[in-house]
């Protein structure tokens, strides 16, 4: 099948579109709308804040039984949910189971099938909430106390890592003993700093960050000579459970096989576009060749966080003058160095939104990336260097910042339905970001060709992701095909291409989110546009549909229709 042209429109349950009731049906229906809202808010009392990612209902002792118990009682909700009469909700309400049944089959997916925190040690080092708390604005009290129950915590989740951990995957290995001598520094320098500030806490602080950094040693001595004695294994997840995850969790009515040909498809008409704008630009030079000397061109790696500010900016500046989005609240986003223990999970950083106001009443959001380094070797520099160049950074900012992560964030912060505010899923998320980067070059945004040929390696990149996220999985590719697929036709560095694939391996069928969820959304506007005729507005557009929510794209799309049947 080809799923180019497959439309998104069905659904595997019944929508009712206002049909009448009988008063018997309507006070069935409200027992039934009762019954989900009582338990949604179960369910995301559920997702305490304490809970490890990834792994809802599990105890921050991060224990076998704990694991054990999350996955029981993921099962529990699931058939709790399924008593729940779904013909007798309305659409929003329906939206809303679906949206719950999908998350809590991803999850029981992940906690059953793939079982992670049996293989992969940087599940057990859970230090990012050091550097928020610490890092964020607030009465030194509270944030001491938050410090405390992290660090106190810290011992047991690493010695429950000694026991849990069957799996020894060398590259696993690798980047975990990176991810653990760099946090060293955490304990080392941050946390000290912070104590000096908590004069009455200073005590307890130090005493418990010593403790810390003991398991923290032990921790790594036992990546470094146990671990590689444990049965030696692979982290692909197999066709079974791929499939499983595309129709349960992000409700895709196809499977891998078709999926991969569709990704192999996609690549080679991205291919075909390069070549396109290459000619417009220098026939003498193929696309790579253009590529390469527009890597070349990039800031003083000294002045990279400022850069990267400076473009941030100016995209919301066009957002804003072109009125492609409104933005109702006060926010703003801060480009940062990311900490240096993350620095390995990905070539370039990462994006943290904004979770609350700050004390001056506004919503900000942080833009981490690695920052240029100057103790690194000249080759090193150098790498580093042609993969931070204008053009990414001009791409890039869009996606991340106006009108991509960071607003689609807010109007999520922002919606009145509780589940939908509280959930997300990576096939909208980052399908929207990578939408904003199409849009940015729809809309006039990028100065030149040359960023457009860069706006599209970088597409080709996310194309390439649906290739080999779906081909080591499943085993049609090695991760040596995987790291030549980047590497020789999208034009990575082999360094670039392993993180690449290693944040994969971490996340199963996250990355083809990007370019599948930019697919659906441009099909979705397709359908309202059509739908408005001359009443259509990309403005109006983009509103309404964060209004609806972060959900698989076919609930989505019945979501925004059912805004323009209500509204007539």
């Amino acid at each position: 099948m080809n799923i180019k042209f497959l439309f998104i429109a069905t659904v595997g349950f019944v929508m009712l579109w206002g049909c009448d009731k009988s008063t018997a049906a309507a006070e069935h229906s409200s027992d039934a709308s009762q019954q989900l809202t009582t338990f949604i808010d179960d369910f995301i009392s559920r997702q305490q804040p304490e809970d490890i990612r990834g792994f809802p209902g599990v105890s921050i002792d991060l224990s076998a039984d704990a694991f054990a118990k999350g996955l029981e009682q993921t099962k529990a909700y699931l058939a709790r949910l399924r008593t729940i009469d779904i013909s007798e909700l309305s659409i929003d309400e329906q939206i809303d189971w679906r949206f719950a049944e999908s998350i809590l089959r991803g999850q029981e997916i992940a906690q059953e099938s793939i079982q992670s925190w049996k293989q992969d040690p940087r599940i057990y080092m859970q230090f990012a909430n050091i550097g928020r708390v610490i890092g964020r604005s607030g009465d030194i009290k509270e944030k001491a106390d938050e410090l405390l129950n992290i660090l106190k915590v810290i011992p047991k989740q690493l010695s429950n890592g000694q026991q849990n951990l069957e799996i020894y995957l060398p590259r696993f290995q690798e980047l975990s003993i990176f991810m653990a001598e760099s946090a060293i520094t955490l304990f080392e320098n941050d946390i000290p700093g912070f104590a000096d500030t908590a004069l009455n806490r200073k005590v307890e602080i130090q005493n418990a960050t010593h403790t810390a950094r003991i398991s923290l040693e032990s921790f790594l001595t036992f990546l470094k000579s146990e671990l590689p004695q444990r049965t030696e294994g692979h982290w692909a997840i197999g066709k079974e459970t791929y499939d499983a995850i595309l129709k349960d969790q992000y409700l895709l009515p196809y499977d891998s096989d078709e999926l991969y040909e569709f990704g192999i498809e996609e690549f080679e008409r991205t291919v075909s576009e390069l070549e396109t704008v290459a000619l417009k630009i220098d026939s003498t030079k193929t696309w790579q060749e253009l590529i390469v000397d527009i890597k070349n061109d990039y800031p003083d790696p000294n002045k990279m966080i400022e850069v990267h500010q400076e473009w941030v900016n100016k995209s919301k500046e066009h957002f804003l003058s072109n009125k492609l989005i409104p933005i109702p609240w006060e926010e703003r986003v801060d480009v940062v160095p990311r900490a240096k223990y993350l620095r390995k999970r990905s070539y370039y950083g990462n994006f943290s939104r904004a979770r609350e106001v700050n004390d001056k009443g506004v919503l900000v959001a942080q833009w981490m990336i690695n920052p240029f380094e100057e103790h690194w070797d000249e080759k090193t520099k150098n790498e580093y260097l042609v993969e931070h160049d204008y053009g990414v950074i001009i791409v890039t900012a869009p996606h991340e910042a106006y009108a991509g992560h960071h607003v689609q964030g807010l109007y999520q912060m922002h919606n009145p339905r509780k589940l939908r505010r509280t959930n997300g899923i990576s096939i909208f998320s980052e399908g929207w970001g990578l939408y904003n980067e199409q849009l940015m070059r729809e809309t006039g945004f990028f100065p030149d060709d040359r960023i457009i040929l860069r706006q599209l390696q970088l597409r080709l990149w996310r194309n390439a992701r649906v290739v080999w996220d779906v081909g080591i999985h499943t085993g049609k590719m090695t991760y040596e095909e995987a790291i030549s697929l980047l590497s020789d036709r999208v034009g990575f560095l082999r360094w670039a291409a392993q993180l690449e694939i290693d944040g994969s391996a971490q996340l199963p069928v996250y990355k083809i989110g990007y370019f599948l969820g930019m697919s659906e959304i441009l099909k979705i506007r397709n359908e309202y546009k059509e739908r408005m005729g001359d009443g259509f507005s990309l403005s109006e557009f983009h509103e309404q549909l964060l209004k609806v929510g972060n959900m698989p794209p076919v609930l989505m799309r019945i979501g925004l229709m059912a805004m323009i049947t209500d509204t007539g």
